[in-house]
């Protein structure tokens, strides 16, 4: 973003990030940007089932006990979870957690049905998204239109001692009323991978939280291979005159 103003004749910028915005902040508009897709459903996937596999078996609290336990854990069969964003990305968890036999819905701009989920609804809907939800993953990009939406009033209509996983963006929560809802008991656990701030600062709350888990921005790396592997096909077809694969729009910012 710091080198747009110093290429006049610039045409392309292709991202190796999953997240546009210092280049959506930028004024400049007069070249196509685009993003990478298709590289991070994987890695994303195999992240929210683990923690959500993690939390709901116990693994690890089973693998520190010294006595006999019986207790039998519930598993995720048959649970409710909901998917903030349904891109490509969330496609592509949704269809690892339905594997699991979980019922997936969707929260996307307007509400219209995506392949891969049972039900969606619009922003404006999203209180009726997260009712009755046993888990809620946030997969949404740094957008005007997702400040926020994770707030006291979406966490109250989660079930009690719901599981809530943030691997989108961290303007998406209320920092404040997510440490609230987890002291309170409203939400089992909390894992997240993003912050407001990056690095998180040694002092910052979120560190001395017991059911508060996080990852430090490690759930789907960019690895170069993949990357290129995306701006090679875009490359061709910009040579060919063909359009561009994963093209952003500055209005949306994604």
């Amino acid at each position: 973003a710091d080198s747009l103003d110093s290429v006049p004749n610039l045409q392309w910028v292709q991202s190796t990030w999953a997240g546009v915005k210092p280049l959506i902040a930028h004024p400049r508009r007069d070249y196509q940007l685009t993003g990478v897709k298709g590289i991070f459903g994987q890695a994303m996937s195999e992240y929210v089932l683990g923690w959500l596999l993690g939390l709901e078996r116990n693994v690890i609290a089973r693998a520190d006990e010294r006595h006999w336990n019986p207790q039998v854990e519930r598993g995720v069969g048959g649970r409710r979870l909901g998917i903030l964003g349904t891109g490509s990305i969330s496609r592509d968890v949704a269809a690892a957690c339905a594997s699991l036999k979980l019922d997936v819905t969707g929260l996307n701009s307007d509400g219209r049905d995506v392949p891969g989920f049972r039900a969606c609804y619009s922003l404006a809907d999203r209180l009726q998204f997260a009712d009755g939800l046993d888990v809620l993953v946030a997969l949404l990009p740094d957008t005007d239109s997702t400040d926020s939406l994770v707030d006291a009033a979406l966490l109250r209509r989660l079930n009690p001692e719901a599981i809530f996983i943030n691997v989108g963006r961290a303007n998406s929560v209320v920092d404040e009323d997510l440490l609230a809802a987890l002291a309170s008991g409203r939400l089992r656990a909390a894992v997240l991978d993003v912050t407001r701030e990056e690095p998180l600062p040694e002092a910052h709350p979120f560190w001395s939280v017991e059911n508060l888990f996080l990852t430090s921005h490690t759930a789907a790396p960019s690895t170069p291979e993949a990357v290129v592997a995306v701006f090679l096909e875009n490359y061709r077809r910009y040579t060919a005159g063909e359009p561009l694969l994963h093209q952003v729009d500055f209005d949306r910012g994604y």
